[in-house]
Order: C-alpha cells, then structure tokens, then sequence
C-alpha cells in the first residue's frame, strides 16, 4: 500500500504539471480564474481522498514528519483562525474576489504535506513541465501574431487591445501577464539548470523550452519576473560553483564575483539617466524618492495594505478579503476608443503583504519560515532544478498577485524540496543530491 500512495501523489504531480498549465475552462479568460480554481482544487481533492483511503485502509505511515511540515500545519492554522474571526463569515471560505479564500490555502498546506510524505523530485517532472510551457508559449506567441487560439480572448479582442478596449495584458494559458510571469519564472530557471547539470545530451534540449519562455516574459514586459531572474542570477552562480565544484575557494570567488555584479548595478542604477520606466523608478528609489505611481502604482497599493495590516494585525482581515476592504480604484480614458476604464484594487500586488494583510502575523509568519526551511534543504543539495524555480518564484512573488492559477505548482516544488531532504536523511543524500531534478 504504501507503493499505493506513492504512485498516486506521483500521477498527481504529472496531472498538475502538465494538464493544470494548459487548462483555460470553456469561456477563456472571461472565467479563467474560475476554471483554473476548479480544476485544481478537483485534481488535488481527489488525490487526498486517495490518500486518505490508502492511510485508512492500508494502515499507509508518510515519511517521519519534519518542522517545516509543522510550519505548514501552523500555516493551515492561522487560516482557521483568521477566516473565523474575520468580520466578513462566509466570504472567507472561497475568497471574496479571487477565489483565494480558506478553501485554497488549505488545499496548498494539503499539497505540501502530502507531496512532502510521498514525492520525490525526478526528470520526467521537468519534462512533463517543459511540454506544457512550451505549448503555452506558443499560444502566446499565436496570440502576439494577432491570432486567437483555443478562442481565449472574447469575440472581437485579441492581445493588441490590452490597454485600449480592456484592461491589463492576456497571454497564454496562464492569463493575466503578471500571473504568466510567475509561472515563467518557475519554468526557466527548472529548464537551465537541469540542461546544464544533466549528463545527458538530450536533456539539452531543455535549452529550447527555456528560451521560448524567455522570450514571451520578455513580450510580457512584466518587470517583476526580470528582476526575479536577476536575483535568481546572483544567488545562483556560487550555489551552482559549490554544487559543481565544492570548493570553498571557488564559493569565496563565485560570492565575490556576485557581490561585485550587484554593487555594479546598484551604481548604474544609482546614476541611471532615463526619465521613464522600471530603471529609472529603482534609480529614483535609490535616491530616497518613493512615489505612489512606482511599479505600476505598486507603492500606493502596498501603503494602503500596511495600513489595513495595521487595523487587524493578529488575524488579519480574513482570507481573501482585501477587496472588501480597499479603497484604491482606478480609471482612464483611453483617447482612442472613447472608452473610460475602471477597476479596483483586490490584491496586494505582494503576495507576503497579502498574506499579511489577510492572515496578520498568524499567517505570514510560519509561511516565511516554511519558505526558509525548504530554501535551507534547497542549500543543502535537495532537489536543485526545483529548488532554484521556487527561489525564482519567491523573488517574482514579491511584485506578484499569488493566485491559484499558479500558486499549486509552486506548493508542489516546496514538497518535492522536503520530499528529497527527508529521503536524504533517511540515507539517501549522495543519490539525491546529485540528481539535477
């Protein structure tokens, strides 16, 4: 039995890393939030009750528990609690707009502990991953050539209306570009770190998935996941160096050549002479001047989510329920097309502020440290290829919506992080922490 609930936590991950990306519902991005939200919570309910049974029935023992499996149950936790002191009731339980609410935060602690207790990271995963990026690039790439594939855009839209007949950017299979980007920036890194670690010349072609979602983060212009494969950059270098190499000397170096990369950039930023953009914000921000429009009006929205934080700073709001409580709305009129669009501000644009802002310290606090254990065992050798997706992740979350669109897959990879350190403990660390997967 317990081979039982290996396969079965092992056909889940494929499902989810290769079904999951690709499905879009049957009324594409008018309700893509909503499919995407279905098909994962029925994909993951289904594989916990499987689970459950083989635990049940088969008497099924999961791996010997570990503290950031604690970290994830203190996490499920204050979701409880916050979701039951929330002034809002049932609104918490799916969420109040993004169908983020108690529901799919349980469900993440549940895909954590049961991959945690029965996965192990392995190559089929990154290619099963690279099959369904590439496809989504390519409706991407479809959709930027003026077509619209699977009928994603509503009759008569497409990608060159972003910004004039509706509001934000639509690519892919993903959706929203800021959410596309996070998926991106969980793909890329996976990709280049098993082509150049793997022995085997065919994985190589790794190489090609890599740089087609290169290509449409960079279409995207989603600054987020840039700066997100930047840092990923800098902390990458000397984790590979020690990974390859294991020389203290070579790390020193490697650290030293990181540490000169980053004093390089703050310098350039520091006198960079644009007057518009993401560069010249960071420029301005380094000079001490933070202005509300920065990032997309990013400095507005995380202002007045400190100040809800500070309302309710135990619990938190409740999940999900930021839009209830947001005052933020914008709108513009659009020369072109006559027409005045409007929207109001749901999410934090940060996804540790929003989970501060909707569980209070209850909730972020064992999150982060769940997010430092498993970036511990990633240094540690565990599951490299994953690890550096969910460094990369992380970076991106910072500036990112952290919606159920992508946040399972990200859940997975801090499972399989656990999953592989806990095999090593057990015995198995020279087998593990070689493997580029």
């Amino acid at each position: 039995m317990e081979h039982k609930a290996r396969w079965l936590t092992d056909k889940y991950i494929r499902i989810m890393l290769l079904v999951f990306p690709l499905w879009t519902g049957f009324e594409g991005y008018a309700s893509i939030t909503f499919s995407k939200f279905v098909f994962f919570a029925a994909a993951t309910g289904l594989w916990l009750l499987s689970l459950l049974i083989c635990a049940v029935i088969g008497r099924e023992r999961p791996r010997r528990h570990s503290p950031p499996q604690w970290l994830a149950l203190a996490f499920m936790a204050a979701a409880c609690v916050s979701a039951a002191f929330s002034p809002y009731g049932a609104k918490t339980l799916l969420g109040a707009s993004r169908y983020d609410g108690l529901v799919t935060l349980l469900l993440y602690g549940c895909i954590f502990l049961g991959v945690s207790a029965y996965g192990e990271a392995k190559q089929d995963y990154v290619n099963l991953f690279a099959v369904s990026s590439t496809l989504c690039c390519l409706v991407a790439a479809l959709q930027v050539a003026g077509y619209n594939p699977l009928w994603l855009f509503p009759k008569g839209l497409g990608y060159a209306d972003a910004g004039l007949r509706y509001s934000g950017l639509f690519l892919g299979t993903i959706g929203n570009a800021d959410v596309l980007a996070a998926f991106l920036c969980l793909c890329i890194p996976l990709f280049l770190w098993t082509a150049i670690c793997s022995k085997r010349r065919r994985d190589r072609l790794l190489l090609l998935p890599a740089a087609a979602c290169l290509a449409v983060l960079a279409v995207s212009g989603v600054a987020s996941g840039a700066v997100a494969l930047a840092g990923l950059l800098l902390i990458g270098i000397p984790y590979y160096v020690n990974y390859k190499r294991h020389s203290r000397r070579a790390l020193a170096l490697a650290c030293c050549g990181s540490a000169a990369a980053l004093f390089a950039g703050l310098v350039t930023l520091y006198f960079w002479p644009g007057g518009s953009g993401t560069l010249y914000e960071l420029s301005r921000v380094l000079h001490g001047e933070i202005e509300d429009s920065f990032g997309s009006s990013r400095v507005m929205i995380w202002r007045e989510a400190l100040s809800l934080f500070a309302e309710r700073p135990i619990t938190g709001g409740g999940p999900d329920t930021l839009t209830l409580r947001s005052a933020i709305n914008f709108s513009r009129f659009v020369p072109e097309t006559g027409v005045t669009l409007a929207s109001h501000i749901d999410n934090a644009h940060c996804e540790p502020l929003g989970y501060l802002v909707n569980l209070g310290l209850l909730g972020l606090v064992p999150y982060l440290g769940l997010c430092l254990a498993a970036a511990w065992r990633w240094l540690r050798g565990a599951a490299p290829a994953f690890g550096c997706a969910a460094a990369c992740y992380l970076m991106q979350s910072f500036f990112g919506l952290g919606l159920c669109l992508v946040v399972p897959i990200f859940w997975i990879f801090l499972g399989l992080i656990t999953a592989n350190e806990s095999e090593a403990d057990s015995g198995a660390v020279a087998k593990t922490a070689r493997r580029c997967a």
